[in-house]
């Protein structure tokens, strides 16, 4: 499909007024002869063709551009002159009302019925494009911030848009500019059209268009066209485009490093930065070892499967609930590699001004729903995003806003199987009931004390490959005694071994027990098992327990002895509940 054709669709459908945001029209794409052109051009060319209408457009700093040179014949160049010059479109000054002038005079173009023909006969019509329309009608973030000029052009765009003289009059008008930041009385009186970035199957296409045009452009071995497409899909061509421009001038190849790099820039420009690439390279060499982490991996992976083969049935949220740095963001990167999935990680759209967190949690929303199959990740929610409703107003309704939005996007049935929202969490006490019901709660428990020797001995051997470790040794096993004493997550365990390798240059059996004997954690156990007891509190199924399958084999740790009954399995809630209130007083979470 044409990237334009959603354009010429509307037009087709009968709205001869449109709005049209999303993608550049400066973006490339392969066009039907094989070329790399501007969509703008595409555009251009298809509706000469298709409707017999000449492109004219308009911005603050090109001015009014109708492109007379393009006219091959000067009977055709007369008949678009003599059509401008007519409205007042010509030799129009520079200064603070050029503004006014052009909309009125393009206002008055758009509504006359075609009266001039082309040199073959056939009716001369004008496709009108207003660009960088959040310049010239912008919304008002804030009272008395639009000049009396884009007042002006407000009001006659929004006349324009439900002028019944355009609809018969066989010419068209598009503004074209970010979504969210033009005045709400010109989107109400246009016809919405967004175009999304360039999908698997453009960027292929582009891809062949572009290596024809830079045949000495390479990518580093392990790169073919299906790969690259992969890496760089839903993002604008341009940027491909100019890494392979800059591969045929140095003969260097591009890398996927390099290809991450530029993706991670898109992504952040077009979701203004309420989105970013989630760094899958931090699962590389990750091990994932216990039972705690076992059970919880294993239902992703069942949740990967199913979002891979777009299985309708599958939920759409999750929360994996548990104690920090117990390898819950690794999880996540380990779900999307499974699914073959884009992953995002969602940012805060909190922004400073009036209005501007609204736009921008809609945008974020709107990226994400454009960017499917992905998956969407959050870490510790309930610190990034507003999840408890409020009477506060302290920040004139954004913290609102951002919660209606992702309440909303949360509540998206067409998303299943389509898309994977994943969040992390240590403390779902401060998330609403309204937002709990809406994610499937998965518990990522502490790890047992007997997982701790094989857990130090992976982090260690992560730090150092070649590092010889016996899981088995006394020194081992002590450290591992001592970090669960502690409370010490994998993440603590990961950063005590880094400390003790720079300190003593080696990572040995002695060198991890000083590490164990070194380290002053940021949380301590009693913290540690108020979290462990949360996420069974919270869980939304006893499926999701590590000891579902087979609770009288599970050790259960101290904290859990006199919660849990060893022969079921099932939590005493009323003891629990005791038991959070003993621990709150003393929790660092």
């Amino acid at each position: 499909m044409n990237p334009v054709d959603r354009i010429f669709s509307a037009l087709d459908a009968g709205y001869p007024a449109l709005l049209v945001t999303g993608r550049s029209l400066y973006d490339l794409t392969a066009a039907s002869d094989g070329k790399l052109r501007p969509l703008i051009e595409v555009l251009r060319r298809a509706a000469r063709v298709r409707y017999g209408m000449w492109l004219v457009t308009y911005s603050l700093a090109g001015g009014l551009d109708w492109s007379p040179s393009r006219l091959e014949d000067d009977r055709d160049r007369r008949a678009v002159e003599s059509a401008l010059r007519s409205h007042g479109l010509l030799d129009i000054p520079a200064d603070q009302n050029e503004l006014v002038r052009v909309i009125r005079g393009l206002s008055f173009l758009a509504r006359t019925p075609a009266s001039l023909k082309w040199a073959d006969g056939s009716d001369l019509r004008f496709l009108l494009l207003v660009e960088f329309a959040d310049h010239l009608v912008p919304g008002a973030m804030s009272p008395g911030t639009q000049t009396d000029p884009q007042l002006v052009a407000i009001e006659l765009a929004h006349l324009l848009g439900q002028s019944l003289a355009l609809r018969s009059s066989g010419n068209a008008l598009i503004f074209h500019g970010r979504g969210g930041l033009i005045d709400e009385l010109v989107v109400d009186a246009l016809h919405s059209v967004r175009l999304p970035q360039p999908g698997r199957e453009e960027k292929i296409e582009f891809l062949r268009a572009a290596l024809a045009l830079y045949p000495s452009a390479s990518f580093e071995p392990g790169l073919d066209a299906d790969s690259v497409a992969f890496l760089t899909t839903n993002t604008p061509n341009r940027g491909l485009e100019a890494l392979l421009r800059a591969s045929q001038r140095t003969s260097c190849p591009i890398t996927a490093r390099i290809l991450a790099e530029q993706k991670h820039r898109d992504v952040e420009q077009l979701s203004e930065h309420t989105l970013a690439v989630l760094d899958a390279s931090r699962a590389d060499n990750a091990e994932l070892h216990g039972r705690n982490i076992a059970a919880p991996r294993a239902i992703l992976t069942r949740y990967a499967e199913a979002l891979l083969r777009e299985d309708h049935a599958m939920p759409a949220n999750v929360l994996l609930v548990g104690p920090p740095g117990t390898g819950k963001t690794d999880l996540a990167v380990l779900v999307a590699r499974q699914a073959k999935a884009a992953a995002y990680q969602m940012l805060s759209p909190k922004g400073s001004l009036v209005g501007e967190t609204e736009r921008k949690a809609r945008l974020q929303q709107t990226v994400l729903r454009e960017w499917i199959p992905n998956v969407a990740f959050v870490d510790e929610i309930s610190e990034a995003f507003p999840l408890e409703r409020s009477n506060f107003d302290g920040d004139s309704g954004a913290s609102r806003a951002v919660l209606a939005a992702l309440l909303t996007a949360l509540s998206d049935e067409s998303r299943r199987g389509r898309s994977l929202l994943i969040a992390t969490t240590n403390c779902p006490w401060r998330m609403g009931a309204a937002m709990r019901s809406r994610f499937s709660m998965i518990p990522v428990l502490y790890p047992l004390a007997e997982d701790f020797p094989a857990i130090v001995v992976a982090l260690a051997r992560r730090l150092n490959a070649r590092a010889d470790m016996d899981v088995n040794c006394a020194e081992v096993h002590q450290a591992a005694r001592l970090f669960y004493s502690k409370g010490a997550s994998p993440r603590h365990i990961l950063s005590a071994l880094s400390n003790a390798r720079m300190l003593h240059g080696e990572l040995t059996p002695e060198t991890i027990l000083f590490a164990a004997h070194d380290l002053c954690p940021s949380s301590d156990l009693a913290s540690v098992i108020y979290a462990d007891l949360w996420a069974l509190r919270a869980c939304s199924s006893r499926s999701f327990f590590p000891w579902a399958d087979a609770p009288k084999t599970y050790p259960f740790p101290d904290h859990l002895r006199g919660l849990v009954d060893p022969e079921t399995g099932l939590v005493r809630v009323d003891e629990l509940d005791k038991r959070l209130r003993e621990l709150e007083p003393h929790a660092n979470l």
